[in-house]
């Protein structure tokens, strides 16, 4: 450990968001911003200064760092190793350490509140904390206000006019971001618009035919329950080589027989030539690994007279490809500022997309 304290130069990195935490640093001069990436840029949650101290949840928790820490000023810290400061708690009489669980949970729970301030004012046409709460909102009027296809159980007819009303009026929402959302639903297939003329000859949108309500919601449940769990999720942050080995895994399984656990084996050999064939990946064991970074779980087997045996849950698979494809759309739609129509989804890039009526039957 070094006490008399490490020097850092103006715009220096201490560490990047989601990182394990292995050092605690407490700062002593200067000034670090605290900071949150998303869409390919930085949002400063707040500053730390001399006496505050950055990563103290290590001490009770396996954490990671829920902020990118940037020098703003020179400044000089002192570095804590995590298991140094652990061992130094442990032996602690149990009143301080009760003291000092509280106080790190406090810090953790007030910087959580900063966290979701900041990033309710954030510009960007669709900002992280909008996502859930806009994808709930339409799922909510859909299913009190539509009507629903006696044919296909989830699909829906709602009026527009109905949803702008409450989207503005009960729930204070923009009713442009609602409808660029629509925008890129109707992109991804899980909705259709149609556009009637006004008496002034001009195309408004009319009905929203909305194909597969359950993926709506179970989307919104998803996003939330992972944004507000308290620490970094992986899973809501798209990674484009994860997806793609995804949807190419969904793609192989196609038409193959499901055990009565929902999972799928495949011939890793066969596999594997079917990927590299259609999608040029040649699947190795570090593609899988992705995948488990990801919460996606595949298991190779191998066998004393036969092949290796590739097997997963396929019903997740396909979830979690719908789920990452709505998130990559909604980053381009972030980063751009408006949802392009023209652009190829990430289902078309790497053709194995399920037509609504499928997908239901998985979800439903």
């Amino acid at each position: 450990m070094e006490s008399s304290g490490k020097r850092f130069k103006k715009g220096e990195l201490l560490f990047r968001e989601n990182e394990p935490i292995q050092i605690i640093y407490v700062i002593q001069s200067g000034k670090i911003s605290l900071q949150v990436e998303r869409t390919g840029k930085r949002l400063e949650i707040l500053t730390a200064g001399p006496g505050q101290v950055l990563g103290e949840q290590a001490l009770f928790y396996n954490a990671r760092y829920p902020f990118t820490a940037e020098v703003l000023q020179e400044c000089k810290l002192m570095e804590v190793p995590v298991e140094f400061i652990k061992q130094q708690a442990n032996s602690a009489a149990a009143v301080i350490k009760v003291l000092l669980k509280s106080l790190v949970d406090d810090i953790k729970q007030t910087r959580q509140i900063l966290r979701s301030t900041k990033m309710e004012t954030d510009k960007t046409p669709c900002p992280q904390v909008s996502i859930p709460r806009i994808f709930a909102l339409l799922n909510l009027v859909s299913r009190h206000t539509g009507k629903i296809n006696p044919d296909h159980k989830h699909e829906i007819l709602v009026d527009w006019s109905v949803l702008k009303l409450y989207t503005t009026r009960m729930f204070a929402e923009s009713p442009q971001r609602m409808r660029s959302l629509l925008d890129l639903l109707m992109k991804l297939k899980i909705c259709e618009l149609t556009l009637e003329k006004t008496e002034e000859g001009n195309e408004e949108l009319s009905k929203i035919r909305l194909l597969n309500l359950p993926l709506i919601e179970d989307f919104s449940e998803f996003y939330q329950y992972n944004l507000y769990k308290g620490s970094y999720a992986e899973v809501i942050h798209v990674d484009t080589l994860a997806l793609k080995v995804a949807m190419a895994l969904v793609q192989a399984s196609e038409g193959v027989e499901l055990d009565r656990k929902g999972a799928v084996a495949l011939n890793w050999d066969t596999t594997i030539e079917i990927i590299r064939k259609k999608y040029s990946i040649e699947l190795k064991n570090t593609h899988l690994d992705i995948l488990e970074k990801k919460g996606l779980f595949v298991k190779r087997q191998s066998q004393e007279n036969g092949p290796a045996i590739l097997s997963f849950d396929r019903s997740e698979f396909v979830k979690m490809v719908h789920f990452w494809s709505l998130i990559r759309e909604i980053d381009l739609w972030n980063e751009k500022g408006f949802v392009d129509l023209n652009e190829k989804t990430s289902e078309e890039e790497c053709p194995c997309s399920l037509r609504p009526h499928q997908l239901e039957r998985k979800l439903g």
